[in-house]
């Protein structure tokens, strides 16, 4: 592991404005982690978008249907239809935590102690 970086004179943190680095021990293993806010917390964004393009795709091989059923690739048309229903089932359960997060500000988001890179 690396030693800490000296201040310098206009970084009186020694840490040049970054957040403070913790230490998490998990079994055998040690990992440095900063608590950095995630961007998007609620993920709504971000199913929104997977959303959008699982659309996008079904729209975009729809007029390919005769193509894609004389060569057995159907299937590639329906996938991209279980991708938007799935988003939209995604989207109203972000939407509903979202909400409850707004209602209830002081409770905690679940995560990890690790963060993103924990899952």
């Amino acid at each position: 592991m690396s030693k800490p970086r000296a201040g310098r004179p206009h970084e009186p943190d020694g840490l040049g404005g970054r957040p403070p680095i913790e230490q998490v021990d998990i079994g055998q293993h040690t990992y440095v982690v900063a608590p950095v806010t995630p961007l998007d917390v609620t993920g709504v964004r971000t199913v929104a978008i997977g959303t959008i393009a699982w659309a996008i795709a079904f729209l975009a091989l729809l007029p390919f249907y005769g193509t894609l059923e004389d060569h057995d690739r159907l299937w590639w048309l329906w996938t991209c239809l279980a991708g938007v229903g799935l988003g939209v089932l995604g989207l109203e359960y972000c939407r509903r935590r979202r909400d409850r997060l707004a209602r209830e500000p002081d409770q905690e988001v679940e995560s990890s102690p690790l963060g993103a890179a924990g899952h």
